[in-house]
């Protein structure tokens, strides 16, 4: 089962007791994933927070984001699992759910607010996330020797154009959406 298809219901089901008492303590299924993970920080809070500032500069403040959280040794080991997991059938599961939902889901939203067409916010969200994911593979699991030998600030001014283009191509769209 996927995290996107499991509900709290379920998750306490297959625990052996009440909703209530998984709602009680952990108020929401992405507060509950960052608990079995350990996770020191929610990451739906981490990103909702970056979602609301100027859109024009998201894509720094994403990446900032996920290099600092990444780059937080009290983060590694546990963010290290949990990437790999990814590479398991349940766990790939899991981690799909998570990734459209806690991090898709959010700029989709944002993007609508901004008045970008649907199908234009989605096809942004997945192209912004693919490329936030990629960097956490390239340069934290599979650790491209050049990518993660080089230091934040360089690579944070070598890829945020990368981010920005696919942004920028969205709010092209708001006042074009026959383009």
């Amino acid at each position: 089962m996927g995290y996107r298809a499991a509900t709290m219901r379920m998750i306490a089901a297959d625990a052996g007791v009440d909703a209530a008492l998984i709602n009680y303590f952990f108020g929401s299924k992405q507060e509950l994933f960052g608990e079995v993970f350990a996770l020191r920080a929610n990451p739906a809070v981490l990103i909702g927070d970056q979602l609301d500032g100027p859109i024009d500069k998201l894509p720094r403040r994403l990446m900032t984001l996920l290099l600092d959280t990444w780059e937080n040794p009290e983060n590694r080991q546990t963010l290290l699992a949990i990437a790999q997991a990814g590479g398991e059938p349940e766990g790939s599961a899991l981690t799909r759910g998570f990734v459209e939902e806690v991090l898709a889901g959010p700029f989709t939203q944002r993007l609508r607010a901004e008045r970008v067409p649907h199908d234009d916010a989605d096809r942004c969200s997945a192209l912004l996330v693919t490329q936030l994911v990629g960097v956490i593979y390239a340069r934290y699991v599979l650790a491209v020797d050049v990518v993660a030998r080089m230091p934040k600030q360089q690579f944070l001014d070598g890829f945020v154009p990368a981010l920005s283009a696919v942004l920028d191509q969205a709010l092209h769209r708001r006042g074009n959406p026959a383009d």
